[in-house]
């Protein structure tokens, strides 16, 4: 019997992501409809491709996993799950964030650091790089993005990055070109998923100095789209985007800001079309099935096995 995977929403394109890849291993993924009365860090789960049903008609059906998608889920889905008999599988990707020993045996973690660092065992420890859901946007015009020069970063709250905001304004300072921040809180507004999907397909760069960055899906979108990244070796050194995605051959990561500009204001348009032909083809080769959907399939059907 086909087993069953709960998903709460906890970040729409990475919640999205996910359960592709779950129904891709061969999981019946669900989602609930509501808040359930019990989940109290709650997001719509409408249109991200999960199942829905309501808290009776999950209490009627077979035991099967429950994902716990960040700390905010961690109480009340330990709590859904206990009481339907589930197993639980965890996904993480914040650094300082623990949760409680032995709470899964497969552990799905986009951060390197972190799934490098984390302090419990599990007996499927996935470093897992899911393909970023790319909204339906025009084709990337190589030469029209050259000559526009416009670039743009896509940071949240930017003044809770207490290093990169001032590197990226130095950074806005010095290009003498459009340059914007999209975002929650950011200078230049909020942007719906497809409208910044549209943003990086026309841009030049994409622009990523961030203190913290677990995935850095943004960057792996734009990189998606044939926009390559700048940033500087500082924000990218130890990060799964600097340490797996990141390199010469597809971005420009630079000492300083100012190394950054020049290199931009250099380049050449044949080194631009090789930068972006590049950054495609990282992210489809490191995001490949082999690389993630046959992992956790492997993972997931170790684990039914056991419990069989």
């Amino acid at each position: 019997m086909q087993k069953t995977i709960l998903i709460q929403n906890y970040h729409p394109q990475g919640t999205a992501a996910l359960i592709r890849d779950f129904q891709k291993a061969g999981l019946r993924v669900i989602s609930p409809d509501s808040d359930w009365g019990r989940i109290g860090y709650f997001a719509d789960n409408s249109d991200l491709g999960g199942e829905l049903v309501s808290l009776e008609q999950y209490m009627g059906m077979e035991p099967g996993f429950v994902m716990v998608g960040c700390k905010a889920q961690e109480e009340d889905l330990k709590s859904i799950a206990r009481q339907h008999g589930d197993l639980m599988v965890l996904n993480i990707a914040q650094q300082h964030h623990v949760y409680e020993p032995n709470i899964s045996d497969v552990l799905i973690c986009p951060d390197i650091a972190l799934w490098n660092s984390y302090p419990d065992f599990f007996s499927h420890r996935l470093l897992y790089f899911p393909r970023p859901i790319i909204a339906e946007v025009s084709s990337k015009n190589v030469l029209k993005s050259f000559e526009d020069r416009t670039i743009a970063s896509y940071i949240s709250i930017p003044t809770f990055w207490k290093r990169g905001l001032p590197a990226f304004e130095n950074f806005r300072s010095q290009w003498q070109h459009s340059c914007y921040m999209f975002g929650h809180q950011a200078s230049d507004g909020m942007l719906s998923h497809s409208e910044c999907n549209e943003r990086m397909v026309q841009s030049f760069f994409t622009a990523h100095f961030k203190d913290d960055e677990a995935y850095g899906l943004s960057c792996l979108e734009s990189m998606m789209l044939g926009t390559p990244v700048v940033s500087t070796k500082e924000f990218m050194e130890g990060k799964t985007l600097g340490e797996c995605f990141l390199t010469p051959e597809n971005s420009i990561v630079t000492n300083t800001v100012e190394e950054a500009v020049r290199a931009l204001q250099d380049l050449k348009i044949y080194e631009y079309e090789h930068l972006s032909k590049n950054a495609i083809k990282t992210v489809l080769d490191l995001t490949s099935d082999a690389n993630t959907v046959d992992k956790l399939r492997a993972a997931m059907n170790s684990v039914i096995d056991e419990i069989v």
